[in-house]
């Protein structure tokens, strides 16, 4: 997520746009400080630079700002200076001014870590030209603390865009974590429980040995409570209820409020049918305990249980069968639970509608 909203602030400000004009204006200014008639290899050197120009121009957007291209093109372009310089010593002010754009570009790096590598060698080189140049006594030398300088402006500026970025992320993340939860019994609503299911239906269309289950919970004895005590009363039940039933996750579970009375659980990695009625059972068992909201009042539940198949294409299936079974359990003297069967809770027309659309499918 975080890398989405990064690329998402980054294709705001346009890099591709920044990066083709630093890198034409370094072959502009590489190319007009060679003499002329230009060597065999002043030309190579200049058709390179030339063809990396298309590159910044045509490469994908999600990879323009990554670490190895930005890597390939300011060190691909320091190894052309170089070459440059050692051939034919030159101290002119224009090469202190092609490694300013050189570490301009390498500034669009999106990783402070990787721009002080790219940054480090692009001036560690400079310097080790200017040594083996014997250079070094000479005033180019006062070029490296330059450098180094506006290394550690770009340094400060892509700490504090990173640092905003977080911070715009975490507000996101907050707000998105305050409208995904039910006010009243803090638990996930129905949309991020969706959420949850649809992301272990991908998961299991992946990994042929991961099941999981779905269960639908009713309170039993919950309408009489509300009508005769009260909404807040009934409010009470339903925030004790679900501390109850977070009482019962195992690692990787998820409850939810559905709406209502109604609550779902997710059940992650069960083996069998057993994984989901041992859960089921431990529900039943704990939700009978009596609840004083000013006088001592009992509910029960009737739980539907769906196990994942590959018939369950989508959240809302598995949700539905698990629904069509808890009714079955009210049918059957409710406080119980029923296992959904796809011959009792899914219509014959959408059952062969599944099988068809999985059949399609796997072909």
């Amino acid at each position: 997520m975080e890398t989405i909203r990064h690329s998402s602030i980054m294709k705001s400000c346009s890099p591709r746009v920044y990066l083709v004009l630093l890198h034409l204006t370094f072959l502009v200014l590489y190319g007009s400080h060679q003499p002329w008639p230009i060597t065999r290899l002043q030309g190579g050197l200049i058709i390179a630079l030339a063809t990396s120009t298309l590159l910044v121009l045509t490469v994908p957007r999600a990879q323009l700002v990554t670490a190895w291209f930005i890597g390939f093109l300011t060190l691909g372009n320091s190894g052309v200076l170089f070459i440059t310089v050692s051939n034919g010593p030159s101290t002119d002010p224009w090469i202190l001014c092609a490694l300013m754009l050189l570490l301009t570009m390498a500034s669009y790096v999106q990783c402070i870590l990787h721009f002080g590598l790219l940054s480090s060698l692009i001036i560690g080189g400079y310097g080790f030209i200017l040594h083996q140049l014997a250079l070094l006594q000479t005033d180019q030398v006062f070029g490296l603390p330059t450098l180094l300088c506006l290394t550690l402006v770009f340094l400060s500026k892509i700490s504090i865009a990173q640092a905003e970025i977080q911070r715009i992320a975490d507000t996101e993340e907050r707000t998105r974590n305050k409208s995904m939860r039910d006010a009243l019994t803090g638990l996930p609503n129905r949309a991020q429980f969706l959420e949850h299911v649809t992301r272990f239906i991908q998961c299991s269309e992946s990994t042929r040995e991961f099941h999981f289950a779905v269960l639908f919970i009713d309170l039993d004895g919950f309408k009489p409570i509300n009508d005769r005590l009260g909404h807040k009363a009934g409010d009470a039940v339903l925030r004790h209820t679900a501390k109850l039933l977070q009482g019962c996750l195992r690692k990787g579970d998820v409850v939810a409020r559905y709406g209502g009375d109604e609550f779902t659980f997710l059940i992650n990695n069960v083996k069998g049918p057993s994984g989901a009625i041992h859960i089921a059972e431990r529900i039943l068992a704990k939700i009978q305990i009596p609840i004083n909201v000013g006088e001592s009042v009992k509910v029960g539940a009737s739980i539907g249980i769906a196990l994942s198949s590959n018939m369950h294409e989508h959240a809302e299936d598995l949700i539905r069968d698990a629904d069509g079974a808890m009714y079955r359990a009210k049918a059957q003297g409710k406080n119980c639970y029923v296992l959904s069967d796809p011959v009792s809770d899914i219509p014959k027309a959408e059952l062969t509608a599944r099988w068809k659309r999985m059949a399609y499918l796997k072909w």
